[in-house]
């Protein structure tokens, strides 16, 4: 029996410490953490997998334990624009806790991921019991909101030069990985994936990255792009009109 307690207790407190590390309920009280813990289900996917598409019905949200995911907006043509990519505690669907609107973008797996989901049903009985909660989704979301903002800033004011510098300094900064030759972006995204996240075409990132690559700002190999030269590549983003 005590060996028992112990699991379902060491698996609360593991709950307990990954909420503590999602942006969105870092700042909620513990009892109201605790709460929530009991409700998180574990998930897997394989790489290149779908989690949900934009209009699909959003009663859940993920948050990623391990792996990668992208979130994007299919567009007529077949072509995406990748609004963000996401990695360990990072939230997946956090609008559908929220409303019962369909799902804004699709979702899908770059890596095989882990993660675990909380559906809206228990997520909203459990704010009912703690309304002072709410000031941390709002804080989220508004965060949310101003990267909205400045991807479509970047869109409208930025050159590919100045957009592809700005997103491969961002994924560094979320996802880098120090290494001998510089800082590795983290993820592994091909040309086309690149393109998509800024919106300019793989014929255009692949002219940019070579031109880098034969000034040693960065170094490209298969789906992996390391930093070399960080001041190079800023002043890139910065020398954009």
């Amino acid at each position: 029996m005590t060996t028992r307690r112990s699991s379902a207790s060491d698996r609360t407190d593991e709950a307990l410490d990954l909420l503590t590390n999602v942006v969105l309920f870092r700042n909620m009280p513990r009892r109201m953490l605790l709460e929530l813990a009991q409700k998180l289900r574990p998930v897997q996917y394989r790489a290149h997998t779908d989690i949900f598409h934009e209009g699909d019905e959003g009663a859940t949200l993920y948050i990623i334990l391990k792996g990668a995911v992208k979130i994007f907006i299919p567009s007529l043509d077949g072509r995406e624009v990748v609004l963000a990519v996401h990695r360990k505690y990072d939230l997946l669907g956090e609008m559908s806790l929220l409303d019962d609107e369909p799902r804004s973008a699709s979702a899908t797996t770059i890596e095989n991921t882990e993660a675990v989901s909380l559906s809206r049903h228990d997520f909203l009985a459990v704010l009912d019991r703690h309304p002072e909660a709410q000031r941390a989704i709002i804080d989220v979301l508004v965060a949310r909101l101003r990267a909205t903002n400045q991807s479509i800033q970047d869109a409208y004011l930025l050159d590919v030069p100045g957009r592809l510098a700005r997103r491969l300094l961002a994924i560094a900064n979320e996802h880098g990985e120090a290494t001998e030759d510089g800082v590795d972006i983290g993820l592994r995204v091909s040309q086309q994936e690149l393109a998509n996240m800024i919106g300019a075409s793989r014929v255009a990132v692949n002219k940019q990255l070579q031109q880098w690559r034969k000034q040693r700002i960065v170094d490209v190999n298969r789906q992996r792009v390391t930093i070399v030269n960080r001041s190079a590549l800023e002043r890139e983003y910065s020398l954009s009109p």
